[in-house]
């Protein structure tokens, strides 16, 4: 009897399980869903600024290099280490 009783607990278990990760499955599908219109608003919105203002969106994108290249060390001037 109490090994019945413990396929029938465990059977539960695993439908309740089923279920719960059915249910994160579609959260997850939903929150990706809603992830993906809001990058595409936000790629529609840039795409818009940068037609409206090239110059100040040229500008802003070569101040944004000229401090990542200044931040990312080159290969080139880098010291080897010593191991």
């Amino acid at each position: 009897m109490k090994i019945l009783l413990a396929v029938v607990t465990l059977a539960l278990t695993a439908l309740i399980l089923e279920e719960k990760t059915r249910e994160v499955a579609g959260d997850a599908h939903d929150a990706y869903n809603e992830t993906v219109a809001q990058m595409r608003d936000a790629t529609n919105t840039l795409s818009q600024t940068i037609q409206r203002q090239p110059v100040i969106s040229l500008l802003f994108a070569g101040g944004l290099a000229y401090v990542l290249a200044s931040i990312i060390p080159s290969r080139r001037y880098a010291k080897p280490r010593k191991d």
